[in-house]
């Protein structure tokens, strides 16, 4: 019981200092309940996949196809550099649809506004014509 509080402790710190930035997987990862592979396996992440994750030390907390949890940081490369989850520079689209009515489709991998949910072909392109 003791090692849990911890862990859950541990991962409340993780996510109060934590920003958020895109990565892909380098390889394989194992998504887990808890930042520690002792923590109850949830998944696979496939190699190659775009991910928003915010890392904090070893772990990265990320949510791959509807289940959040934790991969390896070292199973993953950044590609954008790390930014606050709010604030001057940041910009949420809810969708496609208010992408293209404030005329920024098609949104970049990197670009402000980008979020692999909008990307649904994963190609590193938001919002094309046809999505």
């Amino acid at each position: 019981m003791r090692n849990l509080v911890k862990v859950l402790a541990l991962s409340a710190a993780c996510l109060a200092t934590a920003q958020a930035a895109t990565s892909v997987t380098t390889s394989a990862a194992t998504l887990h309940r808890l930042p520690s592979t002792s923590g109850r396996v949830l998944g696979t992440v496939p190699a190659r996949t775009l991910l928003i994750t915010a890392c904090q030390g070893s772990w990265c907390r990320t949510t791959y196809q509807n289940t959040s949890g934790y991969v390896a940081r070292s199973l993953t490369r950044p590609v954008t550099a790390s930014a606050p989850l709010g604030g001057k520079g940041t910009r949420f689209y809810l969708n496609c649809a208010r992408v293209r009515a404030a005329g920024k489709a098609p949104l970049k991998l990197g670009e402000v506004g980008y979020r692999v949910a909008l990307d649904r072909d994963h190609n590193g392109l938001a919002c094309e014509q046809g999505e």
